[in-house]
């Protein structure tokens, strides 16, 4: 610290004398004399200038250096003369800046002697300047607000009062940090900045890149999938500083009143560091504020960019912004030098492929990116949230990270900030079950798997064997399963999504089937919207509501629900995801359906072999029990479905918890309180067979 203030005396501080002198020198021309008397600390600053310190300064203004190393504070003064494009006028404002800013005096003494604030007439007067044209001063306005602070509020604009801040005095003398009033939403990338490579896009990076090469002025990057990180690699490429600056934020800290002064400290910043500027954080929200207004959204996009992106464009400071909905972007009237660039939609296979790998390597995992590349149709910014929230959760729970085989796990989580659209239709569910944990006949499992194996390989067999040219639509993989209630269609649908380490989007149909004309469609667009872009499975449950087999139409309300199916076979066929399907009787689908339905399946109720193991599975060395009889409890209710079963068992140990262990008395009394449902003439012992004794023993 005590070099940087030598360093400062031995430039800056001549400035700042020399500007004094120079004042004081003008008004005793006009015959204001000794009016520095007043003011002792000035005074004696003048009187401390040497011929030394006159050279010094004289060479630094010439640009000559000689044999003598110049000091930061030097450049920085000679970056200011450049920034202000050498004019004189402009020069000594600074100087005068400066000089109030260290001695507060001196804006008296101005103010005494002038009769006015520091401003660009004084500056003027003091360069030997007549009157000002309306060309000069709004040209010395615009140069000065690379570092300086003026009130554009007050009018004449050549009287407005001009100041230096902290800021400005920190860059003289060698700061580089960002000015505190946007700290809080601005971020310095700098090239030297730690990045990994790019993994994707990286055709996108080099046509930014080479954009801004050839004199390019506004870069707008539309769509999702990692701009921000795009931008950083844009920059690295040019090997040029950007400010990162959230929007959302700068709208929250500013009101209508001080957008310009937090643009104008902006500029200077952007100036200070030779800096772009990457704007984000046009999502819709921000732009419609939630509104489905797509028209007043983009006035008001329109309305932001003439108050924030032409005046930093007309500044020539590179500039990127990133905006959601292509349709948002500007119009381009007053903005010259601008380009659209939009990230795909959609990766094929092999840039997947090339994605996970990377992400893989990069974060020491072992893992097989084929695997992922068929499973998770995610973008970039996707495929980093998944495997950073997977890293961090394997940190905090001390697990090996380099190791560790994330295969068949349901790690990867959706981004929070997405959920909103599918909650209104219906829930996220991350399921653990396993195909193995499902207790079926062989021909339905093997559906099933069939299923799973299409999901893997499709998009391989899509991209890598060139299907998708013969198969322009239908390439989802849909299943229905149909069976009775109870009999595991629910769990077969979770166990899918487990056995792909997927999120299923389980459909609530009374959030989807509205009683008002089109609004149901509305609804089930956004599950296959959110679904697509969320790479999540369509669970439709009970989904003979919505696929029933279309009727004659007799009136407006069939017609209207002729509609709707109409819409469902369309969207179907559209939708490149997963859509489980079940239901209770095949034969309500629609036939149309069942043409575009990839894999069927019927759930039978099990037979004794089957509810044998359903029995079995239930007992694992976690629950506590003694001798239990499956055989019996296989054979005797050979009406029980899997679901049932497993009820039954829930109760069972619900009531032995108190005693400690599960025992025959506690399945038999929970046996007879389900034989008793819906039974018009109640329990009878016939159907406990020969334990029915235990039933008895349960009441006494």
């Amino acid at each position: 610290m005590k070099k940087k203030t030598a360093d400062r005396a031995d430039i800056l501080r001549t400035s700042v004398r020399l500007i004094i002198a120079r004042a004081d020198e003008y008004l005793s021309g006009e015959g204001k004399t000794g009016t520095l008397r007043k003011y002792p600390v000035l005074k004696e600053e003048v009187g401390r200038i040497t011929d030394q310190d006159l050279e010094n300064w004289a060479q630094v203004l010439d640009g000559k250096t000689g044999k003598r190393k110049s000091d930061g504070v030097s450049e920085r003064y000679k970056k200011a003369l450049f920034l202000f494009e050498n004019d004189n006028v402009l020069l000594s404002l600074l100087d005068l800046c400066v000089a109030e800013f260290l001695f507060p005096e001196f804006g008296a003494f101005i103010r005494a002697g002038f009769g006015c604030d520091i401003c660009i007439r004084v500056a003027a007067l003091l360069e030997g300047q007549g009157e000002l044209s309306f060309s000069d001063i709004h040209r010395y306005v615009r140069l000065l607000k690379r570092l300086l602070i003026i009130d554009e509020k007050s009018e004449p604009l050549q009287y407005a009062r001009v100041t230096a801040d902290e800021r400005l005095l920190g860059y003289l003398d060698g700061d580089d940090g960002i000015g505190a009033r946007i700290a809080d939403f601005t971020r310095l990338f700098g090239p030297s900045d730690e990045l990994h490579e790019p993994f994707a896009n990286q055709n996108i990076i080099d046509s930014g890149a080479d954009f801004f090469a050839d004199g390019g002025k506004v870069l707008l990057l539309t769509g999702s999938g990692g701009r921000r990180f795009i931008a950083r690699h844009i920059a690295k490429k040019l090997s040029t500083d950007f400010l990162f600056l959230n929007i959302v934020d700068l709208i929250r800290k500013a009101n209508e009143e001080d957008i310009v002064s937090l643009k104008n400290i902006l500029i200077r910043e952007a100036t200070m560091h030779e800096a772009g500027i990457c704007i984000f954080g046009f999502n819709r929200d921000f732009i419609t504020g939630g509104s489905p207004d797509r028209a007043r959204g983009k006035r008001d996009m329109d309305l932001l960019a003439g108050m924030l992106i032409s005046p930093l464009a007309a500044e020539n400071i590179r500039l990127i912004v990133c905006v959601d909905d292509p349709r948002m972007v500007p119009s381009t009237d007053t903005i010259s030098g601008m380009k659209t660039i939009a990230l795909p939609s959609a990766y094929d296979y092999e840039a997947r492929r090339v994605l996970w790998k990377g992400l893989f390597d990069l974060n020491g995992i072992k893992m097989d990116p084929d695997s992922f590349a068929s499973r998770y149709l995610m973008n970039p910014r996707e495929a980093s949230f998944a495997i950073a929230g997977f890293v961090q959760q394997e940190k905090e729970n001390e697990s090996d990270v380099l190791k560790k085989d994330i295969d068949g796990k349901p790690f990867m989580m959706l981004d929070p900030s997405s959920l909103q659209s599918a909650e209104e239709v219906g829930r996220i569910i991350y399921s653990d079950v396993r195909l193995e944990d499902v207790k079926l006949k062989e021909n339905v499992k093997k559906v099933l798997r069939d299923t799973v194996t299409a999901v893997l390989y499709g998009p391989m067999i899509m991209d890598k064997w060139k299907l998708k040219n013969s198969y322009p639509y239908g390439r989802g993989v849909s299943l229905l399963m149909a069976g009775p209630p109870g009999t595991g269609k629910t769990m077969s649908a979770n166990a899918i999504a487990g056995e792909l380490s997927l999120p299923l989007l389980q459909i609530n149909l009374s959030n989807v089937v509205d009683k008002y004309i089109g609004e149901t469609e509305k609804n089930l667009e956004k599950a296959f919207t959110f679904a697509e872009k969320n790479n999540v499975i369509l669970f439709f449950d009970e989904a003979d509501s919505l696929f029933a087999t279309r009727s004659e139409v007799h009136d407006s309300k069939d017609r209207y629900a002729n509609n709707e199916v109409s819409y469902l076979l369309q969207r179907m066929e559209s939708f490149n995801g997963t859509v489980l399907l079940t239901t209770n009787i095949k034969g309500n689908i629609d036939p149309a359906f069942m043409r575009r339905i990839r894999f069927v399946t019927y759930f039978e109720n099990p037979d004794e072999e089957m509810r044998r193991q359903i029995w079995q599975a239930c007992l694992t060395d976690d629950v506590p029990h003694g001798e239990i009889d499956v055989d019996y409890l296989a054979s005797q209710f050979d009406t029980f479905t899997g679901s049932v079963i497993k009820t039954v068992f829930l109760n069972a140990c619900a009531l032995a918890a108190a005693d400690g262990k599960l025992e025959m008395k506690h399945l038999i009394y929970a046996l007879k309180q389900e034989n008793e449902k819906g039974k018009a003439v109640g329990f009878t012992v016939d159907m406990l067979g020969k334990y029915a004794y235990l039933a008895y023993e349960r009441n006494t």
